[in-house]
């Protein structure tokens, strides 16, 4: 049986472990003995590291788990262990959906799980190397649960133990739509014509240079209808700036609506304006053309009895710039104006 020094002793040390409150002094037997006293510091140091480590992982559970951000663990097979809170509130999803089925709900759409598997194939085969790979970032549009459409930032990284070695995929997310929905508007303000909210001449520059190339390399063909108002300058002396820029508004309206979805129409200038044909000939340019004129000449403008419009059309027939096609158009719009305007020419 045990003495009750003995037990005194292993009452301390357990109290020591398990964070209990020390009710009593260092027992007697141990009172001024160095060996103890050593082993009681170590105690007390192990006890402090034990208490700050579980606190750590307490601090980073709490932060992971209440993050904006989504955070997610996933393994080399492509399954996650874990996913933050954070998901649901973003995508509509609860973790547990993530974790067990992300795969069947469509997550991801299909073209983004593809690159995703490819990506993480190739992590796998440098890990088994022994290869440290760098931080993937890539944005992505994902569908919540109820079918809205959002953009994701994501930041794909690896976790490794002290001792170096791999252990699992670490990939925060961030929700980007707001940034993606602003962008966009950036672009659609630097491509439009403030007055007409048709292209402007920027957009129709690039566009022009794209079909030029495309032209030439896939052995297809586009063409230009160039549009002038007819007697412009009398409406502005007449009626104001103010009715004629009435006019520009309404022309671009009708140059929308009666123009093919795969068309770009922009305001070149003043009042001119551009139409871009893609696999388009001349027949079909001239067709498209005399349906714009004869829309103009019917229909009814504010304040105003008639207008009328003059069309110059052109096609892409290997020419080496896309100053030659313009400028053919423009010729065409030239001569158009010079046999008596209200009419389309082709050159």
């Amino acid at each position: 049986m045990l003495s009750n020094d003995v037990k005194a002793m292993i009452n301390y040390v357990n109290a020591i472990l398990n964070n209990k409150k020390l009710t009593n002094d260092i027992p007697r037997i141990a009172e001024g003995d160095a060996d103890f006293l050593e082993l009681e510091q170590s105690l007390q140091t192990i006890k402090k590291w034990d208490k700050m480590s579980k606190d750590s992982e307490d601090r980073h559970r709490l932060m992971t788990d209440n993050a904006c951000d989504i955070i997610a663990t996933v393994d080399l097979a492509g399954n996650f262990t874990y996913i933050s809170p954070s998901v649901e509130r973003i995508t509509g999803y609860t973790p547990a959906e993530i974790v067990n089925h992300y795969r069947e709900i469509g997550y991801f759409l299909p073209g983004v799980q593809k690159e995703m598997d490819r990506q993480r194939e190739r992590i796998k085969k440098m890990v088994e190397k022994g290869e440290h790979f760098d931080a993937i970032n890539f944005e992505q549009r994902q569908v919540r649960k109820d079918g809205a459409s959002i953009y994701t930032d994501t930041v794909l990284s690896g976790i490794y133990d002290d001792e170096n070695n791999f252990r699992e995929l670490l990939a925060i997310s961030r929700d980007i739509t707001k940034k993606v929905k602003i962008r966009r508007e950036m672009i659609v303000l630097s491509e439009t014509d403030k007055l007409t909210r048709l292209y402007n001449r920027m957009k129709l520059d690039d566009t022009l240079e794209h079909e030029l190339y495309r032209a030439k390399t896939t052995a297809t063909t586009f063409a230009l209808i160039m549009i002038d108002v007819d007697h412009f300058k009398q409406i502005n002396d007449r009626f104001g700036h103010l009715a004629g820029d009435v006019v520009l508004v309404e022309l671009a309206k009708l140059f929308k609506a009666m123009t093919r979805s795969t068309d770009l129409v922009g305001r070149w200038g003043g009042e001119e304006f551009l139409v871009i044909l893609p696999d388009t000939d001349e027949w079909g340019a001239i067709e498209l053309a005399e349906k714009i004129r004869s829309g103009v000449s019917e229909n009814c403008f504010p304040e105003q009895q008639q207008i009328t419009i003059s069309l110059g059309v052109s096609v892409f027939s290997g020419d080496a710039t896309v100053d030659s096609i313009i400028h053919r158009a423009d010729q065409a719009l030239y001569q158009a104006k010079k046999n008596g305007k209200n009419q389309v020419h082709l050159m």
